[in-house]
């Protein structure tokens, strides 16, 4: 019953991370930030020159316009985002992430050119990711990154989702607007011979891009020190549409 003040102060603080303009504890009344614009970002099949991945495809804010496109990927089930991840940090651990573009050469990524101006993201992001398989299963491990003007590339976030939990259901909370799987037994289904789309959020975050710097959309079906993927014998091909009818992309809430 002692009023200290605390019902007047905001309800949410967050940590923005990056460029070191906006870098700091900031507070709101409300979230999903009221200034955020959920902007998409298309996976293209222009070479961005920045990565020897096993596409190197581009980032773009155009909507795909060919009838077709896609990139063919073999599940490597060596990579790996490290054995010391914010994962070990949830349980008391250190964690320490090393220069991610050794694990983006195996797996799909998808940069943006260098940006003209720094670009706060402050929220959920959101992939949607259209996709064939072999198998009839399979993990698709979605991570944001930041990378820097020598094309070093910086761990920001990540989301997972395993194909056959992809039915989104109605949630029984607010959920913010965000994707929701609900993985019922009765909900859940093997990949079809024809695409079809998956849609998760990755793990909220708040972090400034600086001018000159690149993000990138890295896409692997493992993270071995990290995760309990099932491993296939003969590794399963998946393919990433980019078309018209299939607009993979990731939507990222930008902050003005």
């Amino acid at each position: 019953g002692i009023d200290n003040g605390i019902m007047q102060e905001a309800p949410i603080y967050y940590y923005t991370m990056g460029a070191s303009s906006r870098r700091g504890w900031h507070s709101a009344w409300q979230w999903p930030l009221p200034a955020e614009q959920s902007t998409n970002f298309y996976f293209s099949g222009e070479p961005s020159g920045s990565v020897e991945s096993v596409n190197d495809g581009s980032l773009s804010l155009n909507v795909p316009a060919n009838g077709t496109g896609k990139d063919d990927y073999l599940v490597d089930y060596f990579t790996t985002t490290g054995a010391s991840t914010r994962w070990d940090n949830g349980t008391g651990g250190t964690f320490f992430y090393d220069d991610m573009a050794r694990n983006d050469r195996k797996g799909l990524t998808y940069t943006t050119t260098p940006l003209p101006v720094e670009v706060e993201i402050t929220g959920h992001p959101v992939g949607h990711l259209w996709i064939t398989s072999t198998a009839k299963d399979g993990d698709f491990f979605v991570y944001l990154e930041d990378v820097t003007e020598t094309g070093i590339s910086q761990y920001v976030t990540e989301g997972v989702l395993r194909a056959s939990h992809r039915a989104i259901s109605s949630p029984p909370y607010h959920n913010l607007g965000l994707p929701y799987h609900r993985s019922y037994a009765e909900d859940l289904a093997n990949l079809p011979g024809q695409p079809v789309e998956l849609v998760f959020d990755l793990l909220p975050t708040s972090y400034a891009f600086d001018l000159g710097h690149r993000i990138r959309v890295t896409i692997t079906g493992a993270d071995k020190d990290n995760a309990l993927t099932p491993e296939l014998n003969p590794p399963p091909t998946v393919s990433l549409y980019r078309d018209a009818d299939h607009a993979s992309h990731i939507v990222l809430p930008i902050i003005p």
